[in-house]
């Protein structure tokens, strides 16, 4: 809030008789002092998503006495300001933008990149140019792996898990046919976890295969 009221040239200290700086100004104060100087500037809050509710209660009374704002997170909530203000999606950079930023970003850090490195980072950044930055400090640290991903380092065998359960699940028709209870019930339990496995993994989201 302190730096806020610093970036817009607000007081942050009361002032004495003498004209010089008292006490800092509370955070109720600062917020007032805020609202009085913004004008017709644009406020900009970053991570909102991260912000407690006390401060997206002042956003949105900002909001609703006429006050321009700017949002931005990863998150929406149902309620309050983050609901009221119009939501803008942000779309990945294209594969274009991305290697443009992925050289720019290089030439910057004096790295130097052949055409098949740069289209490799911009594959792993997937359009997000926070991944794509990262990725070229790797470079520069001398962290760069290939083999490396921010997710799949574990492999899903639930597949073969079904699969398994529905050869199994076949034994029940082998004691239909045979007369053989044992391989009936064995069967029809095999059938009941294949069918049960297969509903639960329906609940998961789906993996994002974009890197």
């Amino acid at each position: 809030m302190r730096q806020l009221a610093e970036s817009l040239d607000c007081p942050i200290h009361s002032l004495t008789e003498d004209g010089d700086d008292g006490k800092p100004l509370t955070a109720r104060q600062l917020k007032d002092e805020i609202a009085l100087n913004l004008g017709n500037k644009i406020l900009i809050a970053d991570r909102i998503h991260k912000w407690n509710a006390g401060l997206k209660g002042w956003l949105e009374d900002l909001y609703e006495e006429g006050y321009t704002l700017l949002l931005l997170g990863d998150r929406r909530d149902l309620e309050g300001v983050l609901f009221k203000i119009p939501r803008l999606e942000l779309q990945p950079l294209t594969d274009l933008q991305i290697r443009t930023f992925i050289w720019n970003k290089a030439v910057s850090l004096g790295i130097q990149l052949t055409p098949p490195k740069a289209a490799e980072l911009a594959s792993r950044a997937g359009g997000n140019p926070l991944l794509a930055e990262r990725l070229v400090q790797e470079i520069q640290q001398g962290l760069d792996n290939t083999n490396t991903q921010d997710s799949g380092k574990y492999r899903d065998i639930t597949p073969f898990v079904i699969a398994i359960m529905g050869l199994v699940g076949a034994t029940r028709f082998i004691g239909l046919a045979t007369g053989d209870t044992m391989l009936r019930v064995i069967g029809g339990v095999a059938i009941t976890l294949f069918f049960s496995i297969r509903s639960l993994r329906l609940l998961f989201p789906k993996e994002n295969k974009r890197r």
